[in-house]
Order: structure tokens, then sequence, then C-alpha cells
């Protein structure tokens, strides 16, 4: 399992599974082209940071942690991935339910609906730190909209470096701390 903000459900479990998965053949589809060019049209954020390989192999591995007993924590490298398949995945969704094409989607023995992409991230991820780096000027410390708050071996993905391969291990966690939900946060008619 994934480390979320909030320990997730099976439902989310099933949502985040399919979307990793449906990226995961979109990256294949690219990589198999051996295309460069369409691999920076297609994941314009992603493909700054990983190459099509890596980026299957992290997937692959991904897949196999959010099917775990185990709990695993991730590096900024994955919170982007899964912030961007998240991402991807929610678009292509609401688009196949909004045109009316299906009322809902069945995931997992889950039936679908539209997707609420923004409430989900505030839900189960801990910040958008890692977005913040992609975007900040790691030559003056005083841009960084971190307010220096990040650990400093991350700042490579401010220069837009691929990731080393150490840097994209995922990590046990031994003792969980999950965030407990408000009571508000329950019960709406879109997902989460």
């Amino acid at each position: 399992m994934l480390y979320f903000r909030t320990q997730p459900d099976s439902v989310f479990i099933a949502f985040v599974k399919h979307a990793l998965h449906w990226e995961l053949q979109g990256v294949r589809r690219i990589s198999s082209a051996n295309d460069d060019d369409a691999w920076l049209v297609g994941y314009p954020v992603l493909g700054t940071m990983f190459t099509p390989y890596s980026a299957l192999i992290t997937l692959e591995e991904l897949l196999v942690a959010n099917e775990a007993s185990t709990v695993y924590r991730l590096t900024d490298y994955h919170w982007l991935l899964v912030y961007e398949c998240l991402k991807n995945y929610c678009v292509w969704h609401n688009d196949q339910v909004n045109d009316g094409l299906v009322p809902f989607i069945m995931l997992g023995g889950y039936r679908f609906g539209l997707v609420d992409f923004e409430t989900m991230t505030d839900r189960y991820f801990w910040d958008h730190e890692f977005m913040e780096l992609l975007y900040a000027n790691a030559a003056d410390p005083d841009d960084c909209s971190c307010g220096g708050n990040t650990d400093t071996s991350d700042l490579d993905l401010s220069y837009g470096l691929r990731p080393h391969p150490h840097r994209l291990q995922l990590t046990l966690v031994k003792e969980t701390a999950w965030c407990i939900p408000e009571p508000q946060e329950c019960g709406q008619w879109r997902l989460p």
C-alpha cells in the first residue's frame, strides 16, 4: 500500500490501481515508438523528469506497492508520477462520464461517476511540495516557494534532472500516522 495522508480505502486503492495501469499502457505505447518528441509532447512534466523506460519501471513498482499489504513511503518523484497519473486518468474518466457515453465506470467492483481530482489530492496527498520544487529557482534560495522547508537533496527536481535510481526506491513504513478525515468530508456524491 502507498503511504497517503489519509489511509486509503478499497475504493481509492482500486481507483489508483486503474489510474496507474492506464498510464502504464499510455507510456508503453509511446516508448514502443522510440519517439522522444512524442514523449515530451504527451508527458510534458514527466518527460523532463523521467525517460520512458524509467517511467515504465517506476509505474510497475508503484502498481506492485499499491497492492501490497505493507506500507511504502514515496519520494517526491513518486508523488509527481502518481499526481500526473491521477490527473490524467481523472480527465479521461470524467470526459467519459460527461460525454454521456456512460453514466458511470466500473473499477474493481465499484461504480465511479464524476471524480473530483482536487478534493482527492487534498484528502490523500500530504502536500504539493513536489510541485513547488518543479518551478523553484534552486540558484536563488529566496525564490524557492517552499520557504526553505524542504530537504535540499530533492532540489534536483527544480533543475529538471532525471532521478538517480536510488531516488526511486520506495521505503518501508514501520509505523503509520494516518490523518483521520473530518466527518463533513464524508458522504460526498463525488469521489472521494
